[in-house]
């Protein structure tokens, strides 16, 4: 093409096309960059969190409660873990039982345990029975079962009433206890092995002392367990025996139980776990070491455990059911341990929805009674 005098090529159009190009690219390098440094910042933070998670898991935490004793009491006893909330313990028809008494017992000046006795449910009779019959009716020789229950809550828990009704069917007195700290029992504040023992013993000693020739039987679940077997081990050596003793989920020492509950598992592998950790528990004079103190039980002992128990392992069961068969004699109780499938769902604290619970509690009883006549 030839070009006329004075005529110029327009070139505007290419140039902007370049520079849109080059404007372009430059765009995409820095979309890039940024998308470089977000990610970097990204990996950055997540880097410190997770630093930040480790510190406190792994050297915040060990060292606060190593320093401070005091918070494993609480993690132990849980007694300010309260559910459900806002009980009216004087009604305990709120909770379908109906021929229930409400009462406190004051083992001294400045305690006061609250206590709920389930009538079995031949005696429940309407109008409801004045207070002063429920003592007289301890001695008409019904089984009496004193329940001891575990860490958190108190004895309006929701699977620790189904239970009183179970045993209430099966023609049993039952007597609930929360310790010092529980429920609408007093002192409040940090409870101790040696009170809530104290506090277990003066029920027992209560009721012994109405019961006449019905037979007392203790039964204790979870943390309760400790208790009632220290409990068991002091009225055997002072020749007061109950007539049996239950265990429901039960564990071995405090120690392991410690060790072998869900929350020890990120502590797994901490190479400090022990004096971090465990030491702070015997350090406030709490050691429940069952396994000592079953070999001195020389009654009857039903021993249940869930496979499916994941707050206290059920190996942690069959460890004190193979302390309690080593001390074993001709002049002891039996000792039998009932397992409950884990495809059946009762965990920790559902062993009550057993359907074969009645039948195995009638024949560990009546095997108690029978034992009881020959002595």
């Amino acid at each position: 093409m030839k070009l006329r005098r004075g005529e110029k090529i327009k070139t505007e159009p290419v140039e902007q096309q370049a520079n849109a190009t080059k404007y372009a690219n430059d765009s995409v390098k820095e979309k890039d960059s940024c998308k470089r440094y977000n990610n970097m910042c990204t990996s950055t933070c997540l880097a410190k969190l997770v630093g930040l998670f480790l510190f406190i898991l792994y050297v915040f935490i060990p060292v606060l409660i190593k320093t401070n004793p005091w918070i494993f009491v609480k993690i132990v006893f849980l007694n300010h873990v309260t559910w459900p909330p806002f009980v009216n313990f004087s009604q305990p028809n709120h909770f379908g039982l109906n021929a229930t008494r409400n009462f406190y017992l004051h083992p001294d000046e400045d305690s006061k345990l609250g206590i709920w006795h389930v009538l079995p449910t031949t005696l429940s009779v309407s109008p409801p029975l004045i207070e002063s019959h429920y003592e007289d009716l301890l001695s008409k020789n019904k089984a009496i079962m004193i329940y001891f229950h575990g860490n958190s809550g108190s004895r309006a828990g929701r699977h620790r009433v189904h239970l009183y009704k179970v045993l209430a069917n099966l023609e049993f007195h039952v007597l609930a206890v929360d310790y010092r700290g529980y429920g609408d029992s007093s002192p409040l504040g940090y409870p101790t092995e040696d009170g809530v023992v104290n506090d277990a013993r003066f029920v027992y000693n209560y009721v012994r002392e109405r019961s006449g020739n019905s037979p007392v039987f203790i039964w204790g679940h979870s943390l309760g367990t400790g208790i009632t077997t220290r409990v068991a081990k002091e009225l055997c050596s002072e020749g007061d025996p109950p007539a049996g003793v239950i265990l429901e989920s039960p564990f071995n020492n405090i120690k392991e139980a410690a060790l072998g509950h869900w929350m020890a598992w990120p502590f797994k592998y901490y190479p400090w776990l022990e004096w971090a950790l465990i030491d702070s528990i015997s350090a406030n004079n709490i050691y429940f070491t069952s396994d000592q103190s079953i070999r001195y039980v020389t009654v009857p002992l039903l021993i249940m455990h869930a496979e499916d128990d994941w707050v206290i392992p059920i190996e942690l069961g069959t460890k004190l059911y193979e302390a309690a068969l080593s001390s074993r004699t001709d002049k002891t109780g039996p000792v039998k341990f009932v397992t409950f499938n884990s495809t059946r769902g009762y965990g920790h604290k559902h062993i009550h929805m057993a359907p074969e619970l009645p039948a195995i509690l009638r024949e560990f009883v009546q095997h108690c009674l029978q034992r009881s006549s020959k002595e």
